[in-house]
């Protein structure tokens, strides 16, 4: 559903929604826009890099970005559709059913 989300966002913004040029800076680029994970959601993803990544990320990604900012075309159903496709934890991530 994450790959929905980011099919989404291309058609809606024209280009690539997560243009990460590394593992680090695509992870830096999710969190601009969808925020800080929280413990919880960093351990559902149960991953050790990702893990690893976002405890020596910490404060570097201090700003956020969010979701109107940087898909500014998008109509009002969009947005929470892509706010539900979109997020971090997979266990709270909008499902096919």
């Amino acid at each position: 559903m994450w790959s929905v989300g980011c099919i989404l966002g291309e058609i809606i913004n024209g280009k690539a929604v997560f243009p990460g040029t590394s593992t680090l800076n695509q992870i830096e680029r999710i969190i601009l826009i969808t925020g800080m994970p929280s413990k919880n959601d960093i351990d559902d993803v149960e991953s050790e890099l990702a893990a690893k990544i976002l405890s020596n990320i910490g404060s570097k990604v201090n700003r956020r970005k969010g979701f109107t900012a940087t898909f500014p075309n998008a109509t009002k159903e969009a947005l929470d559709l892509l706010r539900r496709l979109l997020v971090f934890n997979p266990k709270k991530r909008l499902t096919v059913e």
